[in-house]
């Protein structure tokens, strides 16, 4: 047994909720959205990360990532989740090029009279991006560490081969919760609440998922590093044909649950190379969080009338999932106080006690 380095206070106080959007948010590659998505000319996606408002728009066929706010009053340039819409500020008519600079001004040489040097400032932040496949990841940090140092190449091989299994249309829900992200990572990690949470929705389709199975795993090394927070598992899943199955490109070829634990908050699975959901735990205050689901299924062959019905029948059956994930987690951040003990690790909780270890050597700003 082994107590949990995190005290807490590391569950809703609001300076340790400071440093990790300091010290890891605004750090390491955080996963922003799918390619897919972003095709078009202008299409955009908007996020929040590290506190900070961020825009992923399509600049003439390149994907580049901004500051989401006007350089002018610092309105947002882009509102919604998911959009087509070029980089023009609603308030004032300011527009923004491909590179982020001021286009043009309305009135400017009436209203603003700039010099050359002024006009010259005036441009949006932009921010690193990579693609791995049609996974979108963007770095807040003036010089990136590079990403293969926080994932694998690897791993990074298989998110590519799966991702470009992705049909072009997807599901996207934002949804709400009373509780702080690491207790949502933390249980995406806990093998062993699925027989007591999900006993009729989930547990069913997957013979063999129990702790008892992860701690006959021969013991692995402690991580050392960020990059040992990520990894992938498959296990058997059970599979129910439907006729929709036929008309896509399947990922694999075997009835496998897929699982990516990509750290700092994504949960990625495949139900059996059919179906995909990326999960995404983002953090909106210290006992807060936004749970992101994007859904697809796999590459068409041919198109698919009944495909919104297929995704949301999807989704809903996710969100019953993490809705009873919801009840017990919300209650569990409600109990915590600054009197409470801390968390007592089994062996098969190796994960957990790995990702506490790091995650406290990075908020107190270490490597």
């Amino acid at each position: 047994m082994s107590e949990s380095i995190l005290s807490p206070e590391h569950y809703f106080d609001a300076g340790i909720f400071r440093a990790e959007q300091q010290h890891i948010y605004r750090k390491l590659w955080i996963f922003a959205g799918i390619k897919q998505l972003l095709a078009e000319p202008d299409a955009f996606l908007t996020r929040t990360i590290g506190g900070v408002p961020v825009v992923i728009q399509n600049c003439g066929g390149e994907l580049r990532a901004f500051e989401n706010r006007c350089a002018h009053r610092q309105m947002p340039l882009q509102f919604e989740d998911y959009g087509q819409r070029r980089l023009a500020c609603r308030y004032h008519g300011w527009v923004y090029g491909d590179d982020g600079t001021v286009r043009s001004i309305p009135q400017e040489d009436a209203l603003y009279r700039y010099s050359a040097a002024e006009r010259g400032q005036l441009c949006l932040q932009r921010f690193a991006l990579r693609t791995v496949g049609n996974f979108v990841f963007v770095n807040l940090a003036a010089s990136p560490a590079p990403l293969e140092t926080q994932f694998t190449p690897e791993l990074l091989a298989e998110l590519e081969a799966i991702s470009a299994h992705f049909s072009n249309d997807a599901a996207f829900a934002r949804i709400p919760a009373r509780y702080n992200w690491k207790l949502n990572w933390e249980n995406v990690l806990d093998t062993n609440h699925v027989p007591y949470v999900h006993p009729r929705s989930f547990l069913p389709l997957l013979p063999g998922m129990t702790a008892a199975a992860d701690a006959a795993v021969p013991a692995r090394p402690p991580a050392t590093d960020v990059s040992d927070l990520s990894f992938s598992t498959r296990s058997t899943y059970k599979l129910d044909a439907q006729a929709w199955h036929a008309m896509v490109e399947r990922f694999g070829d075997t009835d496998n649950y897929y699982n990516f634990y990509l750290y700092p908050n994504i949960n990625f699975i495949s139900l059996a190379g059919y179906v995909f959901l990326i999960q995404q735990f983002d953090p909106v205050a210290p006992e807060r969080t936004d749970v992101l689901f994007t859904l697809m299924v796999a590459r068409e062959r041919k198109r698919i009338p009944a495909l919104p019905a297929i995704l949301w029948g999807h989704m809903k059956g996710e969100k019953r999932v993490l809705d009873e994930d919801i009840i017990l987690l919300e209650r569990l951040q409600q109990s915590l106080h600054t009197q409470d003990t801390r968390a007592r690790h089994g062996v098969y909780e190796s994960r957990l006690v790995d990702s506490a270890r790091i995650y406290a050597r990075q908020i107190a700003g270490a490597a």
